[in-house]
């Protein structure tokens, strides 16, 4: 890419923002480097990196880049064979451990970023490395005794000798004679011996050493005969320390380099993962979105926002460019504008996408250019130069000499600075040459010339930047189709210029121009009146859209619930019938062997059979429903209602609450249900007599029986005061109908009296199965008085 476009497009002002959101030095320096690619399979890639980073940033938090370090200068180091230092050793396990935290952390969310993850398994392990430099440094930075047995050795020694040094030293500083010499009882360094402080008038009455004197010379640094010998010897062996110390060291050292390759793509590997971390949070601060990309020249930005510009002021800005009738945008309109800003938010975007970086803007459609160029001599903010004829001559010659067929060129004020015949002339020339090319440019001007040059010549298009004449402030909107004015006369007007001299300006004006003038104003109001109406009919249409799409996903919802509702009550009415017949063969069981077999109980069974299997047959085929005059759909609904829910077999429910929005809830006898309103139909007197529960019962809708039994059936049962042989049978038949109903959690109140009929009935349910637990109630709801049943499903 063009050195000269990344700086007027001021491309490093982002690389500042991006670096400014890594973790590490290793992020931040791939960050300050990135620059655009040409190749279309790398840009989709990186922009893929951007994504898959955001989609896992937003739904396991942020990537865990912690204690991670840059040690490349390490890893050099130990290539040339220059001895690691502790602290070195220290960053680097620091380092691998966070690699590796990294990569647990991306493999494990694999299906959100499978191209990060991918990455992020090059990063290597090195369990062998790790343990051995846990073995030998300490985590203060300090060589241990367990990294070698000879630096073990060696300051053992050094602790015993150090302690007869302290023993012999202690004994001078303990002595009578000796204490009122010395200027402190201490023992000091000095050139790494062991010195006692001695007053300077008492220098001659302590046999020793004189290293050093205080700077007033009140105290001289006395290291006394008596340990000479063993200071000698303690520096001896401190030196053996240092240099197992040093071996320690020198061996650690090798085996990073051994590994110094691996270490290094790890470190690379690393970096990568923290700027694709760093484009997540650039993205996420920005608001930005990921650009669908083409390679048809095509550019449509919508609400895109310079993200240099304060994005509390900033008016975002529309920009269409790059289809079959437009290959040059050319925008004009007053001073300060936005016309600079919109030559570089479409630059900057397009240097952004080919970075991998996602752009601000709520929809965003970009090209992929191999070249991009920029003359934009900006004296308002971005960059503060103004450009000469020359300057932007030279600037336009360099692009016309490298210019390829895949280029976006972006041209500020083209023409300008010179005569502005000439000026117009040569810029026509310049446009025309660019399309030749096949380039999408964007030029701005002042120069009329041109704006009727974009009419005459096709491939080109006339945009301005909408100026308010009552305020005489700009709206940075841009307007596609029209070209734009300068306005000088109504702005000298409102600024207070004498009429008589705007007068004569424009009597100096041509007709022919100022009747241009009048049409464009016109064109432009017209343009600015068009596009308002568009902007609403594409807001109507979206939310039209979203309104279908719930609507859809409502009627799905409704079609599962009653598929779902018909199948279990389809299952549940095969069970009752299951259950019957099996009682009806168990009664002539019993029959049979105690001899009381005969034709009318073989007549019985056969017509008991032809019975079951003609209901079972029937099952599962839901009829029409029963007959009503059809209602209006209600729109509001009141507590207590009646109404009927044409979505669950036209049962009849009551409305628990005033209905809110386009749903209510409505009680269908045990089942408490939320439903649409276009799903209910309000009851008259009539409806209310003729739908009845012995009519739904009545039906073989397997559906409609189930409806009844919720209707009917209590969630509880007494038979307090009952013989067993009396409150069997009635347990008997209200499990039937809890268990047809759906009922869950039901209870059974039997009092506590003797017990037996506690007992009756636990020893029937515990062999039920239809029962699938037994308990008894809690102390506060009956105990000992009661069953709690929870029943099969």
């Amino acid at each position: 890419m063009d050195d000269h476009s990344l700086r007027v497009l001021e491309f490093d002002a982002v690389r500042k923002l991006l670096a400014e959101r890594t973790a590490c030095s290793l992020g931040g320096e791939r960050a300050r480097e990135l620059a655009p690619t040409p190749l279309f399979a790398f840009i989709l890639e990186w922009q893929q990196e951007t994504t898959e980073a955001r989609k896992v940033t937003e739904a396991h938090g942020p990537f865990p880049l912690g204690g991670i370090h840059d040690i490349r200068r390490s890893l050099a180091h130990a290539d040339v064979g220059q001895s690691l230092t502790p602290h070195e050793f220290l960053t680097l396990v620091s380092t691998l451990m966070g690699a590796t935290k990294l990569k647990n952390f991306l493999v494990r969310h694999a299906e959100k970023a499978p191209l990060l993850s991918d990455r992020a398994q090059g990063i290597q392990e090195f369990p062998p490395l790790l343990a051995q430099i846990e073995l030998c440094i300490g985590r203060s930075g300090d060589v241990l005794d367990s990294a070698s047995p000879a630096l073990a050795s060696a300051r053992a020694k050094v602790r015993v000798t150090h302690r007869r040094v302290e023993e012999k030293l202690n004994a001078v500083l303990n002595s009578s004679v000796t204490r009122g010499m010395l200027m402190d009882p201490t023992v000091v360094l000095r050139d790494g011996r062991r010195c006692l402080p001695v007053k300077s008038e008492f220098k001659r009455h302590v046999p020793g050493i004189v290293h050093d004197q205080s700077g007033t010379g009140a105290t001289v640094f006395i290291e006394p005969l008596i340990v000479v010998e063993l200071n000698n010897e303690l520096r001896q062996l401190e030196a053996l320390e240092q240099r197992e110390i040093e071996k320690v060291l020198q061996k650690l050292t090798e085996s990073v380099k051994r590994l110094g390759d691996k270490l290094h793509s790890s470190v690379e590997i690393v970096a990568g993962l923290d700027l694709a971390s760093a484009k997540a949070k650039l993205a996420d601060d920005f608001q930005c979105v990921a650009p669908k990309l083409n390679q048809v020249g095509r550019v449509v930005l919508e609400e895109a926002r310079h993200p240099l510009l304060d994005p509390e002021i900033a008016v975002p800005i529309n920009v269409h460019l790059g289809d079959e009738h437009t290959k040059a945008l050319l925008i004009t309109g007053p001073n300060t504008g936005g016309k600079t800003v919109t030559l570089k938010t479409v630059g900057l975007f397009t240097l952004m996408a080919q970075s991998g970086l996602h752009v601000p803007a709520s929809h965003a459609e970009l090209a992929h250019f191999t070249q991009i160029f920029a003359d934009i001599g900006d004296e308002q903010s971005i960059t503060h130069s103004l450009s000469t004829f020359s300057a932007h001559i030279r600037n336009i010659v360099t692009i016309l000499k490298s210019l390829g067929t895949q280029a976006l060129v972006l041209l500020d004020e083209v023409g300008s600075g010179t005569d502005p015949g000439e000026g117009a002339a040569l810029a026509k020339a310049i446009l025309g040459d660019l399309l030749a090319h096949n380039a999408r440019v964007i030029a701005t001007t002042h120069y009329g010339e041109l704006k009727e040059f974009a009419y005459s010549r096709d491939g080109i298009d006339n945009a301005a930047v909408e100026f308010d004449l009552e305020t005489l402030r700009p709206t940075y909107r841009i307007l596609q189709g029209v070209p734009g004015s300068s306005n000088a006369f109504h702005i000298a007007r409102r600024l207070g210029m004498p009429p008589r001299v705007v007068d004569a300006a424009i009597e100096n004006q041509s007709r022919a121009g100022a009747d241009a003038a009048t049409i464009m104003s016109r064109l432009e109001s017209a343009k600015r009146s068009a596009d308002n109406e568009r902007q609403n009919a594409q807001k109507l249409r979206k939310e039209l859209d979203v309104m279908k799409l719930k609507y859809e996903e409502r009627l799905r919802d409704l079609e599962s619930l009653r598929r779902e509702a018909k199948e279990r009550a389809t299952e549940e009415a095969r069970a009752v019938i299951r259950q019957k017949t099996e009682k009806m063969d168990n009664l002539i069981g019993e029959l049979r062997r105690m001899g009381k077999e005969g034709r009318k109980t073989q007549s019985t069974r056969k017509k008991m059979k032809d019975t079951t299997d003609e209901l079972i047959g029937e099952i599962g085929y839901e009829k029409d429903p029963l007959p009503f005059d059809e209602a209006p759909i209600p729109t509001v609904l009141k507590r207590g209602e009646r109404v009927r829910v044409t979505s669950l077999g036209n049962a009849i429910g009551n409305v628990l609450a005033d209905s809110v929005g386009k749903e209510v809830q409505v009680q269908v006898g045990a089942m408490r249900v939320t439903v649409p309103l276009s799903a209910l139909r309000t009851l008259n007197g009539t409806e209310i007599a003729a739908v009845t529960t012995p009519e739904i019962k009545s039906t073989s809708n397997a559906s409609a029986l189930a409806m009844s039994k919720a209707m009917d059936v209590s969630h509880e049962l007494t038979v307090i005061g009952l013989r067993a042989n009396a409150a069997l049978p009635r347990v008997d038949k209200w499990l039937d109908d809890a268990y047809a109903a759906g009922l869950l959690n039901v209870r059974i109140v039997h009092g506590k009296g003797t017990g037996a009929l506690r007992k009756a009935i636990w020893e029937t349910l515990k062999t039920d199965n239809r029962v699938q637990s037994v308990a008894l109630a809690h102390p506060d709801f009956g105990g000992a008085g009661a069953t709690e049943l929870t029943l099969r499903q």
